[in-house]
């Protein structure tokens, strides 16, 4: 395990599910750290504040800036999970793609195109694009 103590990580992608905060416990035994949420997307924003277990594989340290569409505001209540069309699954995917691969500093028109054809490669492989939207679907779930 290469995460330390005091280091700010994060799980998921603010286009699906994201949760971010500062590790408060390394566990090396069973390979998890526990994470003091900070920030989160609005429909997990009532886990902000909370202390949480993740397996230290999922969790990547945070360089730079919390992406847009976070909140540091905790939700006192859960919301209902955000419902999505398999297009639109597909299409947060490829957004999740394109944002790893390039951050969020290309301009709207960039990041559109590339989302599109990422979409579009996606889409052309039924396989692909059934696994990804089963994937979203078990994220999705697990947010109830």
């Amino acid at each position: 395990m290469i995460l330390q103590k005091g280091e700010r990580v994060f799980w998921g992608a603010p286009e699906v599910i994201y949760l971010e905060g500062t590790i408060t416990q390394l566990q090396e035994e069973s390979q998890s750290v526990v994470v003091h949420v900070e920030r989160a997307t609005p429909h997990s924003a009532h886990l902000i504040g909370n202390e949480i277990a993740f397996a230290a594989q999922g969790l990547q340290p945070l360089q730079g800036a919390s992406p847009p569409g976070t909140t540091s505001e905790r939700a006192t209540q859960a919301l209902p999970p955000p419902q999505f069309s398999d297009e639109e699954k597909v299409r947060r995917g490829a957004a999740v793609a394109v944002h790893q691969q390039y951050g969020y500093h290309l301009s709207p028109e960039q990041e559109q195109a590339l989302i599109n054809q990422v979409a579009q490669a996606i889409n052309a492989d039924p396989a692909l694009c059934q696994r990804i939207i089963q994937s979203m679907d078990e994220i999705l779930h697990r947010e109830r």
